[in-house]
């Protein structure tokens, strides 16, 4: 079944018609992506993250971050707001995703994805790593930030959740911030048996910490509130053949 969930009843009723996904192709890179009727509410996005809701509720962790649609994951810095790329709210924009990139995130990347941002979400809401440990923990929150790292994929002082491209499942050795968010979302992930998988890693001293930590915030208010985003969709004037071009352009100097 076939959901409204982008801008025009046009595009809908040619996609029914057999062979005419090129015109609504070529209907969809040609729009500008603020003029879609993008929303998270109704579209296949929403589950996902009432299932990561229920999680944080198990853990008696009544914060729960925002959301939004932007150009892909991420929080903006210090800013309990989660971004979520726009076309995950889209099942014909996830089609063009997948065409343009080769990749589309399936349902277990997707909620290992939220559950990590919700832990860069919950870190800046109360400013963990300003909490004595923290930086014992994890290291320097202030660390110069770089796309480029070189991990150890032997190590066993870091967690294993995302699978990155480039790294494996050493996204944890990227920064301190993601090795907080990574060892949070392990720690959340139902039936993830953390206990008994690191047990005899060193990681297991940083979940440890992190079960510690979660138990102090309970229902405490959040120190920071702001929901200040970052490239929302308002501001996503390019046509979506002009978002992936620009894309391609970025991978080509990256790789």
């Amino acid at each position: 079944m076939v959901t409204q969930d982008c801008t025009s009843q046009y595009i809908y009723k040619t996609w029914r018609r057999p062979g005419n996904w090129e015109a609504v192709r070529l209907k969809l890179l040609n729009n500008r992506i603020c003029d879609f009727r993008l929303r998270i509410k109704g579209s296949p996005l929403e589950p996902f993250i009432r299932q990561l809701e229920r999680e944080l509720l198990t853990k008696n962790i009544g914060f729960v971050p925002g959301f939004y649609l932007t150009d892909s994951w991420g929080c903006p810095d210090k800013v309990p707001v989660v971004g979520i790329p726009f076309y995950l709210s889209s099942s014909l924009l996830g089609r063009i995703e997948k065409e343009q990139t080769g990749e589309l995130e399936d349902s277990q990347i997707i909620m290992q994805l939220l559950r990590h941002e919700a832990g860069h979400a919950i870190n800046y809401a109360f400013r963990l790593w300003e909490e004595p440990g923290w930086q014992e923990t994890f290291g320097r929150f202030s660390k110069p930030y770089r796309e480029v790292f070189s991990p150890n994929p032997w190590s066993r002082r870091f967690v294993r959740h995302i699978r990155s491209y480039a790294y494996g499942y050493t996204y944890a050795q990227k920064h301190p911030d993601d090795d907080f968010a990574e060892t949070f979302a392990v720690w959340l992930t139902p039936r993830s048996n953390w206990r008994r998988k690191y047990r005899n890693w060193p990681a297991i001293q940083k979940l440890n910490y992190v079960n510690r930590l979660m138990r102090n915030i309970g229902e405490q208010k959040p120190k920071c509130k702001s929901r200040k985003r970052l490239l929302p969709l308002s501001e996503l004037t390019m046509t979506l053949g002009a978002h992936y071009q620009r894309r391609i352009g970025e991978y080509g100097q990256t790789s």
